[in-house]
């Protein structure tokens, strides 16, 4: 079946955030790795702090990807997002580091979706 403009524009615009969200999100686990290794003072807070403010930076990115593909899947994203400051303020990276590995997994099946029609144009 061939895809409509309208669906390949769709699939170009829900690719290109997966990759760009999924790349932002290993960066975030990474983060949350790096901050289960402070344990107390000033250093954690600092921490902390640039955490919140780098995972308020990907919410906003991500609703940005959400308003512009209409994929609401996205829309969890940011919700599990918010969720994930909220363990930061808790210090409960264990489950942080759960929240992004379901949205890395939610941001990779939107892309799988997307690179399957691109590759049926041989556009990838």
């Amino acid at each position: 079946m061939a895809l409509t403009e309208v669906e390949l524009r769709t699939a170009l615009t829900v690719f290109n955030y997966a990759e760009r969200l999924k790349a932002d999100l290993i960066i975030a686990w990474s983060l949350m790795e790096v901050l289960r290794g402070i344990r107390e003072g000033a250093e954690l807070a600092g921490a902390e702090k640039i955490l919140i403010a780098y995972f308020n930076a990907l919410i906003s990115e991500v609703n940005v990807a959400a308003n512009a593909s209409r994929v609401e899947e996205f829309r969890r994203i940011a919700t599990s997002l918010e969720r994930v400051v909220d363990c930061v303020r808790r210090r409960d990276p264990t489950t942080a580091q759960r929240l992004i590995s379901e949205a890395i997994s939610m941001a990779t099946t939107q892309g799988d979706w997307a690179a399957r029609k691109l590759v049926e144009k041989n556009l990838i």
